[in-house]
């Protein structure tokens, strides 16, 4: 799953296991998960419509809430989690980038294992209102079918999406922390739990206070 440091494409593209080190572990954040559209019009309608008033309520949040300038990806490397049981880590990158007006900073690592690749990408949105907004409102849906799932997840406070591949067992997870950080976790060859185990070994209060 080796590629080159996603850039820009990240800010708008977004529209068990024991790890190495030692952390205090914390009690698991509560997640709740978003619910499969009704097939009564009616009530599917209404579920769109409380989604849409979900994603104006957290725009109007974000109104106040000036873009800052991006921590520097350094800081964000630091909070790179360590390779998980039986993984291997790579070094990780980092870069900042201005496009369109925007700025942010991210920092990336793989990891590898015999049959199985991870990688990690912590970004720095700087209070980006259109990432916040769209991605409250995909964390109240969710889809499953034979080929696998796409839902939402909010764990704790921050909102995301997570996704599953049966047959090629890929995992994604996608959260938002403090209406800033994304963290971009994707797997292949796992289980489906994976992404969220990674999650966790994440320290994502730290995160939230990075400035």
């Amino acid at each position: 799953m080796k590629k080159k440091l996603t850039t820009f494409v990240c800010l708008v593209a977004l529209c068990g296991f024991v790890f190495s080190g030692c952390r205090k572990e914390e009690a698991p954040k509560p997640v709740e998960e978003g619910k499969e559209l009704s097939n009564n019009p009616i009530a599917a309608m209404k579920q769109i419509s409380d989604a849409a008033e979900k994603a104006a309520k957290a725009a109007k949040e974000m109104e106040s809430q000036k873009p800052v300038e991006p921590v520097h990806f350094s800081k964000l490397i630091e909070l790179l989690p360590a390779a998980p049981s039986g993984f291997e880590a790579q070094e990780p990158r980092g870069e900042t980038t201005a496009a369109m007006g925007f700025k942010i900073s991210q920092a990336e690592r793989n990891y590898s294992k015999e049959g199985q690749d991870l990688e990690v990408t912590l970004m720095d949105g700087a209070f980006n209102a259109p990432i916040y907004a769209f991605v409250a409102m995909a964390s109240q849906f969710s889809r499953e079918s034979t080929e696998g799932y796409e839902k939402g997840v909010t764990i704790g406070e921050n909102p995301g999406v997570e996704k599953w591949e049966k047959e090629s067992k890929r995992g994604e997870l996608s959260i938002v922390v403090n209406k800033r950080f994304v963290i971009t976790i994707r797997a292949s060859g796992v289980e489906p739990d994976f992404v969220r185990k990674v999650y966790s070994s994440i320290d994502v209060a730290k995160l939230a206070k990075l400035s």
